[in-house]
């Protein structure tokens, strides 16, 4: 007597039928619901805080699908999330708050440091994304302690910091060297110099980057200007070294320029040469 163990027993039919008639019944009872009742429809989102992102911007975004059926816009709130991010200086996180109801928590980008490109101001925050300092939400957004820094001007020889043609959106992600910059002002605090200087100029010169520093001067406008390596890591000896020959660099010209970019040498010049 041969045995098929592969075949399927008259049980296990049956109650797969039964499996199959109870799921049509339960998903035509929910369709009937959805008709009559709208049971799976996106009831609400609530944001908080609320002036931030307007009603428009938060439900502008959801698609004619997930307003019909919640869990498809809470299987796709990562991406619902970024499409918001790409155009506002803002990170978002979204929670199920009840059934069809969700809680938006937007959370404003924190300003790292202010930089000058392409003929408009920035903001850069500590991962990255940079956006105009014009854009409305900017005024949301935690700028103290950028303000506080001295503006980084980027030259249009440097390596371009982002792709503006690439993609869509208001809020960028760049490739600035962000360790090297935040160094760069670590080094400007320990040698007291930060609230002096006007701006940093990350600028090119003769194949090399290199970092010029614009100070302040007694009016108000550009001063000193000192010019060093692009490598932070070689600033402290000789921002020590033009201390020590210069106590007061607000009595420099800004006519000079204090070269330190060459090894064991500090050249003084005149920048028209």
């Amino acid at each position: 007597m041969k045995l098929n163990f592969w075949a399927v027993s008259k049980r296990t039919k049956k109650r797969l039928k039964l499996f199959l008639v109870i799921m049509s019944l339960a998903g035509g009872m929910l369709a009937a619901a959805e008709a009559r009742y709208a049971v799976l429809r996106l009831y609400g989102i609530e944001i908080d805080p609320r002036g931030i992102l307007s009603e428009q911007v938060v439900w502008g975004t959801v698609k004619p699908s997930q307003e019909k059926v919640w869990i498809l816009f809470w299987l796709s709130k990562e991406e619902y999330c970024r499409n918001i991010e790409a155009y506002y200086p803002v990170n978002l996180r979204m929670e199920l708050s009840g059934w069809g109801k969700f809680r938006l928590e937007v959370l404003p980008l924190e300003a790292a440091f202010r930089m000058y490109w392409g003929g408009r101001f920035w903001y850069v925050s500590a991962d990255g994304r940079m956006w105009l300092s014009s854009l409305r939400e900017s005024s949301f957004t935690s700028s103290e302690k950028a303000d506080a820094l001295p503006m980084l001007s980027w030259s249009t020889d440097r390596e371009t910091p982002a792709d503006l043609s690439d993609g869509h959106g208001n809020v960028f992600h760049s490739s600035l060297p962000l360790q090297k910059i935040k160094l760069w002002h670590e080094n400007l605090k320990a040698l007291g110099w930060s609230e002096r200087v006007k701006f940093i100029q990350a600028g090119f010169r003769e194949g090399n980057n290199v970092v010029r520093l614009i100070f302040y001067g007694p009016d108000g406008g550009n001063g000193a200007n000192i010019m060093l390596p692009d490598d932070p890591g070689e600033w402290q000896t000789s921002g020590l070294a033009i201390k020590k020959i210069y106590p007061d660099l607000s009595k420099i010209s800004p006519d000079v320029l204090i070269d330190a970019t060459y090894k064991d040498k500090i050249l003084v010049k005149n920048k028209v040469q």
